[in-house]
């Protein structure tokens, strides 16, 4: 090694230490200063499911219950639909707390929410009056 390289390693090691000295403060304060804010956004996609423990049939003394969940900040609807009743059926079924007597048209509104939940509501029916067998299917819809 000649006496010029030698000196030029010295030179750029001296620079490499002294570079290091002054950067190495400004690299320990680095990082999230008091008061800095961030902005952070997110889309989460609405998402809505109903699900009966079992078939949900119209018996007299029939009872179950649904789990409900929809996570859409309006709230949600629970829908059943069955057969349309003759003028001669009638059934009553308590859904939670409300008590309903069936709309002969086969479709009606059991519940609705205003805001977003998953819950277990449960059912019974009382007072079945049918020529053949009924069974409900219930359906969730977000507000």
């Amino acid at each position: 090694m000649t006496k010029l390289m030698r000196q030029h390693r010295c030179a750029l090691l001296a620079a490499a230490v002294g570079l290091m000295a002054v950067a190495a403060p400004q690299i320990a304060t680095a990082g999230p200063k008091a008061g800095s804010t961030y902005q952070l956004r997110a889309v989460v996609p609405v998402a809505c499911w109903v699900r009966p423990d079992t078939t949900v049939v119209a018996q007299t003394g029939q009872s179950g219950s649904v789990i409900e969940a929809c996570n859409s900040p309006g709230g949600f609807t629970i829908s059943a639909a069955y057969r349309p009743l003759k003028a001669t059926e009638t059934a009553r079924l308590t859904y939670g707390e409300r008590s309903l007597n069936l709309a002969k048209a086969g479709n009606m509104e059991l519940r609705r929410s205003n805001m977003a939940a998953i819950r277990t509501i449960a059912y019974r029916f009382d007072e079945v009056q049918l020529e053949e067998s009924l069974v409900l299917a219930l359906t969730i819809q977000p507000i």
